[in-house]
């Protein structure tokens, strides 16, 4: 983690050598969470690519101080799949699922002002989310972060749909409440 965040340091002074180094190591766990994203090999890559382009010119706004750099670098490829997903008026479907349920809570893209809150902002809903039940926070996790629809995470879990919903529901609330006592 510690390599990651002194390379994208070195990026935002457009040292390419850094950035290449950066990309190498980095990018085939976006590469994953933009295939989970878009379930199409070539839309991820684009995704990739896309998210990538917005590393290298934002990198000077990161602080490592506020979080780690894949942390940073995988909100920005997680919105831009979201965008991407959202400008195509499409949903990742699987065969056996219905509805895309998790697009409702996709934030617009960020601008170079708003990571600098979006950091405070991420590590008090990280120090929220640690107060959870571990499958609470698996759930809201899978659901929100990665994609999966409640039917998915059931199957996952082998859990009752209703648990499921229970967990994320209940989760949610106690995020709310976590966060509003932060504010």
């Amino acid at each position: 983690m510690e390599q990651l965040n002194e390379l994208l340091i070195r990026s935002a002074n457009r040292d390419a050598s850094a950035f290449n180094q950066l990309y190498r190591l980095a990018a085939p766990r976006l590469y994953a969470l933009c295939k989970r994203l878009m379930r199409d090999d070539e839309l991820a890559e684009d995704v990739l690519q896309e998210g990538f382009v917005k590393i290298w010119n934002n990198a000077g706004v990161f602080a490592a101080r506020r979080g780690s750099a894949m942390t940073w670098m995988t909100t920005i490829v997680r919105n831009q799949a979201l965008d991407k997903l959202r400008m195509a008026k499409s949903r990742p479907v699987l065969a056996d699922e219905g509805e895309y349920e998790t697009l409702d809570f996709a934030s617009p893209d960020l601008s170079p002002d708003s990571l600098k809150a979006l950091s405070d902002d991420t590590q008090q809903l990280l120090r929220c989310m640690n107060k959870l039940k571990a499958e609470q926070r698996e759930c809201i996790m899978q659901a929100f972060y990665y994609g999966n629809t409640h039917d998915e995470l059931a199957s996952k879990m082998n859990r009752p749909l209703g648990t499921v919903k229970a967990w994320i529901r209940r989760g949610i609330e106690q995020l709310r409440g976590c966060l509003a006592q932060a504010a």
